[in-house]
């Protein structure tokens, strides 16, 4: 059995004709037309009323119909994968998204990954900057996309990418908003948000309130503020809404507005396969172009 002659049966019911069957895998049309006979003798039925002016499966065919999709979608299968193994592709990779970021390239660089890779066994996460950095150490993700204020460029392999604002809000309603200027020393009686941060040395680093709520992530503590709770540093983007409405106002502190680079990290010593480099640029591509 040739699964050419399997792929001119399914084009033929395709297309209604084994000439535009033909056309389409450019093939004479004799050929293919022995194909189909040729498969016919093999399994012992008729897969094609050709008594007509254009050919109707027969009940057989119409039977044998799903198998043969099924099998040349495991064909196709086959050789993609063969294709991405003969050229050194990743079979499967692990990624990871920092919390943090924006997530509207996601999309994008998800549907390009499926056309190059379409075998590709894809993993993804997002987390903290902190608990990403240690899954790469300890070789459960591959990659990831962090803000890189704190990294130890000695234990990893980066590329910049873009950069991510920070700000530190609370409710216009609050007691800090009336602040014409904050010091440090203001803050530590108002309570202080926090996201959830993986490295217990950062914790206590990011700490500047002695009354202090720790959440599971950014959207929970911005939800939080809102209710007038107390403060927290958060991404820009996440809150530039409520910040333009009034609801939520920057604290008038020489600290609270920072920008950190935003990088995509790997292992040191590792040397990026097909996968990996592809990622890198469209990762790149995108935040440049933003």
């Amino acid at each position: 059995m040739k699964i050419e002659a399997v792929r001119a049966f399914l084009l033929t019911q395709e297309t209604g004709s084994i000439s535009a069957a033909a056309r389409k895998m450019n093939k004479p049309r004799v050929l293919i037309s022995n194909w189909i006979a040729s498969l016919e003798d093999e399994w012992g039925v008729s897969l094609l009323d050709r008594t007509g002016y254009t050919p109707h499966l027969t009940d057989a065919g119409k039977s044998l119909l799903p198998t043969c999709q099924s099998l040349l979608t495991t064909s196709d299968l086959l050789e993609r994968k063969a294709h991405s193994m003969q050229h050194n592709e990743e079979q499967s990779f692990t990624f990871g998204v920092d919390q943090a970021l924006k997530k509207d390239f996601l999309m994008p660089l998800l549907e390009e990954l499926a056309k190059q890779f379409p075998t590709l066994n894809l993993t993804m996460q997002t987390g903290f900057d902190d608990e990403l950095l240690s899954n790469i150490e300890d070789q459960s993700l591959d990659m990831a996309l962090i803000t890189s204020g704190q990294v130890p460029i000695d234990r990893f392999a980066s590329h910049q990418t873009g950069h991510c604002d920070f700000v530190a809000v609370c409710h216009s309603d609050y007691p800090l908003a009336e602040y014409e200027q904050l010091e440090v020393s203001d803050l530590f009686c108002h309570r202080q948000i926090g996201s959830q941060i993986h490295d217990q040395t950062r914790f206590q680093s990011d700490r500047l309130s002695d009354n202090f709520w720790q959440v599971s992530d950014y959207s929970v503590a911005v939800e939080l503020v809102k209710k007038g709770l107390g403060w927290t540093y958060c991404p820009k983007h996440s809150v530039l809404e409520d910040i333009r409405s009034g609801l939520l106002v920057i604290l008038n502190h020489p600290q609270a507005v920072y920008r950190w680079p935003v990088g995509i990290f790997w292992r040191s010593g590792r040397q990026p396969g097909t996968v990996m480099q592809s990622m890198i640029k469209m990762i790149s591509d995108t935040f440049q172009s933003d």
